[in-house]
């Protein structure tokens, strides 16, 4: 996997993640401060055990991490879309 390609696809994960928690505030509140979070897709064991590998090396003395196991991600959240060009 390329640094764009773990780049990109770990932007979007983020941006989904972000996206859940406007939903699910409530998983918010069990994030401890300061706490490093990675998120494993389960779906993609390459990117899964690369963020687990990129996290343990840069986690700070005593820092908590949090590990965010994702099942699958929907391809877009758009439903229904027109263009008008004028």
């Amino acid at each position: 996997m390329t640094r764009e390609e773990l780049f990109r696809k770990n932007q979007q994960l983020s941006t989904e993640f972000e996206l859940y928690l406007l939903e699910h505030p409530e998983i918010e509140d069990k994030i401890p401060d300061n706490a490093l979070i990675v998120i494993v897709p389960e779906y993609d064991k390459e990117l899964a055990g690369k963020n687990i590998e990129l996290a343990e090396a840069n986690k700070e003395p005593g820092q908590a991490i949090v590990y965010v196991r994702v099942e699958k991600l929907r391809a877009s959240r758009i439903e229904g879309l027109s263009l008008q060009v004028a």
